[in-house]
C-alpha cells in the first residue's frame, strides 16, 4: 500500500512552492500588461491578441498531446518506473517533432490566408500584424518541442525548477516590454521577435535541466510502435476534446472580431489576463495534486483516486470564490488603479462572466483527471467537446442577431454546464462512484458557503465611497468571513488536515 502520508506531504510541499511562485509572476503579469498597453497602445494591444490569439488556436494540439505525455509519464513512472519512463520520453518526441511539421504546414498556408482576408486589422498595421504572425509561430514551435521536458518535470513533481523558470520567463517579459522604447523600429515587431526568443530561452533551459537530472531524458533511434499507437489513440481523442476548448477561447476571439474589431478583442484580453491571473492560483492547487490522481489510479487504489477528484474539485472553486469575490465586487476600481484611462469598453462585464465560467472549468478539470488516468477518453470527449462546440455558431447566430458582445461569452457559461452534467454521467462508466455523492461532497459544501459569504462585501461596498480605503475594507472582510466558512462548513476532515499543512508550510517559508 502506498504511503499516502507522504505523498500527501508532497502536494502540501509542492502547493506551498507554487503559490510563492505565483504570488511574484502575478505582480510581475499585471504590471506588464499595463506597461504594454501605456507602450503599445490600446489598437496595438488588440492587434497582437488577435493575431497571436489565431496562432494559439492550434495550442489545442499541443494540449492535448502535453496532457497525454504527462498522462504517460506519470503512469508508468507508477508501474515501471525508469525504464517506461524512458519509452514516454522517447516516443514524445516524435510525435512532438510531426504536430511541429503539421503546424508550420497550417500557419504557413490557411493561417496566413485568414490574416490577410479575413481578420480586421487597420491597414497600416496589416505589415506588423505579419511579423507578429511569424513570431507567434516559432514562439509555439518551442513550446511544443519543449512539452516532453516539461512533463518529465511536472512527472517527478519537480515543482521548486518549474516555479523558478516560471518566475524567471515573467521577469524576462517585463524587461523586455521596459526596454522596448529603447529600441527603433516598430514596437509591435520588436515586441514579438523578443517574446519568441524568451521561448527559445525557456526551452534551452528544461532542456539542460532534465538532460541532466532526469535518467530517462535520452533521446534514442529506436521506435516503440506500441507505445506510439497507445499515445496517439489517447491523444487523437485529446486532441477532438481540446479542439473544442480552443474553440471555445480562440474561436470566440475571432468571431468578436468579425462583429466588433480590435478594441472588443482588447477588452477581452484584459478579461483573460484577470481570469488567468485568478485562475493561475487554482491552477498550481490542481497542478501538485493531479499526479498523485494518475497514480492512485495506475496502483489500483480506486478510493483515493475519487477522494483526491472531489477534493480538487471542491477546493479548486473555493480557492477561486476566495480571491476574486473581493476583487468582482469593486472591479471597476481595480481596473481603473490597474491600467489607469486605457480600460476597453465591456472590460468589466467580461470579467463577470468569465470568472463564472471557470467555476464551470474547474468542475469540469477534475473530473478529465480521472478520465486521463484511465486512458478511456473516446466517450467523454466525444459528449463533452460536442457540447462545447456548439458555442461558435451559437455565439455567431446572437451577434448576428444584434446581441451585445457579452451574449458570445454567455453562451461559454451556458455550454459548459451541460458539458459538466455529460462529464459526471461519463465518468459513471469508468469507475464505479455515486453522483448524489459528489453532489453532497462537493457542491453542497461550496454552494452553501456562497449563499452565506456573497452578500457580505457587498453591502459593505455600498455603505462606503469608492476608493482604496473600501476595497481594502471589502477584501479583508470577505477574505476573514469566507475562510470561516470554508474551513467549518465547506471542508471535510481530510482536506482540513491538506489545508492544516498548507499554512504551516506557508508560515515557515
Amino acid at each position: 500500500m502506498p504511503d499516502n502520508s507522504s505523498a500527501n506531504k508532497r502536494i502540501a510541499k509542492n502547493s506551498v512552492i507554487l503559490t510563492i511562485q505565483l504570488i511574484f509572476v502575478l505582480l510581475l503579469t499585471l504590471y506588464t500588461t499595463r506597461v504594454m498597453l501605456d507602450i503599445l497602445g490600446v489598437i496595438d494591444y488588440g492587434v497582437y491578441n488577435v493575431v497571436c490569439g489565431f496562432v494559439t488556436m492550434f495550442t489545442f494540439l499541443n494540449t492535448s498531446m502535453s496532457n497525454g505525455i504527462q498522462r504517460f509519464f506519470n503512469y508508468e513512472l507508477g508501474q515501471n518506473g525508469v525504464r517506461g519512463a524512458q519509452k514516454v520520453f522517447n516516443t514524445a518526441v516524435y510525435v512532438q517533432i510531426f504536430f511541429a511539421g503539421l503546424i508550420i504546414l497550417f500557419t504557413e498556408t490557411f493561417g496566413l490566408w485568414y490574416l490577410y482576408e479575413k481578420m480586421i486589422i487597420p491597414d497600416e498595421r496589416i505589415t506588423a500584424a505579419f511579423w507578429i504572425f511569424q513570431s507567434s509561430i516559432l514562439s509555439f514551435l518551442f513550446i511544443i518541442l519543449q512539452s516532453p521536458f516539461t512533463a518529465a518535470v511536472m512527472a517527478h513533481e519537480k515543482m521548486g525548477f518549474y516555479s523558478s523558470i516560471s518566475l524567471i520567463d515573467a521577469v524576462l517579459k517585463l524587461v523586455v516590454v521596459l526596454t522596448l522604447p529603447l529600441f527603433g523600429g516598430d514596437q509591435l515587431v520588436v515586441y514579438g521577435i523578443l517574446f519568441a526568443l524568451i521561448s527559445v530561452f525557456n526551452f534551452t533551459i528544461y532542456f539542460t535541466y532534465c538532460r541532466r537530472n532526469f535518467d530517462e531524458i535520452s533521446f534514442r533511434l529506436d521506435f516503440d510502435r506500441s507505445m506510439f499507437k497507445s499515445m496517439l489513440i489517447f491523444s487523437g481523442w485529446n486532441v477532438f476534446g481540446s479542439f473544442a476548448n480552443m474553440m471555445r477561447e480562440q474561436g470566440i476571439n475571432l468571431v468578436l472580431n468579425l462583429f466588433f474589431g480590435p478594441l472588443v478583442n482588447a477588452a477581452r484580453a484584459v478579461a483573460a489576463q484577470v481570469n488567468g491571473g485568478l485562475q493561475s492560483f487554482v491552477y498550481n492547487l490542481t497542478t501538485a495534486m493531479r499526479p498523485q490522481v494518475v497514480q492512485s489510479y495506475a496502483q489500483g487504489n480506486i478510493d483515493r483516486t475519487m477522494r483526491l477528484t472531489f477534493s480538487i474539485s471542491k477546493l479548486s472553486c473555493f480557492c477561486l470564490y476566495l480571491i476574486s469575490l473581493p476583487i468582482l465586487v469593486d472591479i471597476d476600481f481595480v481596473l481603473h488603479i490597474w491600467l489607469g484611462s486605457n480600460v476597453p469598453a465591456h472590460t468589466s462585464s467580461f470579467i463577470y462572466i468569465i470568472v463564472l465560467t471557470s467555476f464551470l472549468n474547474n468542475l469540469n478539470s477534475a473530473v478529465s483527471g480521472v478520465v486521463h488516468a484511465s486512458g478511456r477518453m473516446k466517450l467523454y470527449q466525444l459528449t463533452g467537446g460536442g457540447c462545447i462546440l456548439l458555442v461558435i455558431p451559437l455565439a455567431y447566430f446572437a451577434l448576428k442577431m444584434g446581441a451585445e458582445p457579452e451574449w458570445a461569452l454567455l453562451v461559454c457559461f451556458f455550454t459548459m454546464i451541460i458539458a459538466q452534467i455529460v462529464a459526471l454521467i461519463v465518468l459513471k462508466t469508468i469507475v464505479d462512484y455515486s453522483i448524489i455523492e459528489y453532489v453532497k461532497r462537493v457542491l453542497k459544501p461550496f454552494f452553501s458557503v456562497v449563499i452565506l459569504s456573497f452578500w457580505i462585501p457587498i453591502v459593505i461596498s455600498n455603505q462606503m465611497q469608492e476608493g482604496f480605503f473600501r476595497f481594502v475594507a471589502v477584501g479583508v472582510v470577505s477574505v476573514i468571513t469566507t475562510s470561516l466558512l470554508i474551513f467549518t462548513i465547506g471542508l471535510d476532515t481530510n482536506e482540513k488536515g491538506l489545508i492544516i499543512q498548507l499554512a504551516t508550510k506557508i508560515v515557515r517559508k
